[in-house]
C-alpha cells in the first residue's frame, strides 16, 4: 500500500466549538492517502460485517446458544473498550494546542459513554437467557476469542496515537455500526425461540450501534488526519486497522465454528 506525503491541516478545520469543555469533531473530505487507506481495508472488513454470525443473527437462523457464547466470550472486549481508550489518551501530547484539546476531550467523553455500553451488552445477554451471575464470574475467552484483546492492549499501550485510534475506534467500532444496522431489523424474529425475552433493555445495545454510535469512526479519523504527520506513520496506520479486522473476523469465525 503506497501513500502520499500527508497534506497540512488547518488546526481550525473541522471543528464547530460549543463551549470551551464541549467540542464536536466535524466530519472533512478525505485526503487521498485516507481513500486509499478506506479503500484498502475493504476487504478485510467485509470479512466481520458480512460474516456468517450477522448474516445468520439476521435472519434468526443463528442458534440461541451461539449467540449466547458470543454475549460471554466478547464481553471482556465490550468491558475492556474503555480501558483501551485510556491507554490512547495517554498518548495526547501534553499541551492545549486546538488538535491536543479536541482529542483529550473527545476520548473522555467516549470512554464515559463506553462505560454505559457493558451494562447494555449484559441486558442484551439476558434477553437471550445468559444467566445474571455469568457475568460477575471471571470469564476467559477461549484464545482464538482472546487474541483481539490481547492485540489491543498491546497496540493501545505501545502503539502510537493514531495506531490505536486506528485499530480500535476506526477497525473496531466500524465494522460495528455497520453490522448492528444490519441485524437490527431481524432481531424481533428471535421472540419466537424459547427462552428469548426481547424487550426495550435488550435491544439499547444494539439501537445504539446501529444509530449515533456510528460516527465514532468518522470522528476517529478526523483525529488520525490531524495526528498523522509522515508516510511511514499512515503506513502504521493502516497495518494497525487491518490487523485489528483480521481478529475481529478471527474471534467471529471460531465462534461461528466451534460453539455446538
Amino acid at each position: 500500500m503506497l501513500f502520499s506525503q500527508p497534506q497540512k491541516q488547518d488546526s481550525n478545520l473541522g471543528v464547530s466549538v460549543m463551549n470551551e469543555s464541549s467540542q464536536l469533531i466535524e466530519i472533512t473530505p478525505n485526503p487521498e492517502w485516507i481513500q486509499r487507506f478506506i479503500s484498502d481495508l475493504k476487504p478485510a472488513k467485509a470479512c466481520v460485517v458480512e460474516h456468517r454470525v450477522f448474516r445468520e443473527l439476521a435472519t434468526a437462523r443463528l442458534p440461541v446458544k451461539k449467540i449466547q457464547e458470543a454475549q460471554v466470550n466478547f464481553y471482556p472486549l465490550i468491558e475492556s473498550f474503555p480501558i483501551y481508550m485510556g491507554l490512547i489518551l495517554a498518548k495526547v501530547p501534553a499541551g492545549r494546542s486546538v488538535w491536543n484539546s479536541r482529542a483529550r476531550n473527545w476520548l473522555l467523553t467516549n470512554m464515559n459513554v463506553e462505560r454505559r455500553h457493558a451494562n447494555w451488552w449484559k441486558n442484551f445477554a439476558k434477553g437471550f437467557g445468559v444467566a445474571d451471575d455469568r457475568f460477575s464470574k471471571e470469564i476467559s475467552p477461549p484464545p482464538m476469542m482472546d487474541a483481539i484483546n490481547n492485540y489491543l492492549w498491546r497496540i493501545c499501550s505501545f502503539g502510537s496515537l493514531v495506531e490505536g485510534l486506528s485499530a480500535l475506534n476506526y477497525a473496531i467500532e466500524g465494522p460495528t455500526g455497520q453490522w448492528s444496522k444490519n441485524v437490527f431489523p431481524g432481531i424481533e424474529k428471535y421472540r419466537t425461540k424459547h427462552g428469548v425475552e426481547i424487550s426495550k433493555r435488550t435491544l439499547e445495545w444494539l439501537r445504539v450501534h446501529a444509530s449515533y454510535d456510528d460516527k465514532h469512526p468518522y470522528e476517529a479519523l478526523e483525529l488520525i488526519k490531524a495526528f498523522t504527520k509522515t508516510t511511514e506513520e499512515q503506513e502504521n496506520v493502516f497495518h494497525a486497522a487491518k490487523r485489528s479486522l483480521e481478529y475481529y473476523a478471527l474471534a467471529l469465525e471460531y465462534c461461528y465454528s466451534k460453539v455446538l
